[in-house]
């Protein structure tokens, strides 16, 4: 049965995919460093280095690595001790723990479920009082971002 883990996750700023080199993939090329249309890639000690500051995720960049040693992941921004944490949390709906509740939202404000893929496997809107249900019973085991109105957080379902 799927069972989802973190009861409550703590938002230091919103979460977005970014791109990063393997550096031991990496031959120093430069065809993604001329393929940035943000100019986020720099050659640092012969390997590609794309700074997540100007990164803003499109990905043109792993078209042009002959390699293939550019791959995405989540990207908060902040250390952990840099911000006043918000906060959404999330319930775990009693037997047969089929769905997870995600309270705090923004009232009728949209909310995305997102899988490691990028893939966006719900879309809905929270109710009235800030809360939605989402039925889990369908997902693979696996990390998923719940991306709000308020930014972002990552719950595993296992």
């Amino acid at each position: 049965m799927l069972r989802i883990i973190a009861l409550a996750f703590v938002l230091l700023s919103p979460l977005r995919w970014i791109y990063v080199v393997d550096d031991a993939k990496c031959n120093g090329c430069c065809n993604c460093i001329s393929s940035c249309p943000q100019g986020a890639i720099s050659l640092v000690a012969g390997n590609a280095y794309i700074d997540p500051e100007l990164c803003d995720g499109c990905g043109t960049c792993v078209n042009h690595c002959p390699r293939g040693a550019i791959y995405r992941e989540w990207y908060t921004g902040i250390e952990e001790d840099e911000s006043e944490p918000r906060t959404v949390s999330f319930s775990q709906n009693p037997v047969p723990r089929t769905s997870v509740t995600v309270t705090g939202i923004v009232p009728f404000s949209s909310v995305q479920i997102i899988d490691r893929a990028g893939r966006q496997i719900l879309q809905a809107t929270a109710d009235k009082d800030g809360h939605l249900t989402v039925n889990m019973s369908d997902m693979p085991e696996g990390s998923y971002l719940v991306v709000t109105e308020q930014g972002s957080a990552v719950f595993t379902a296992i």
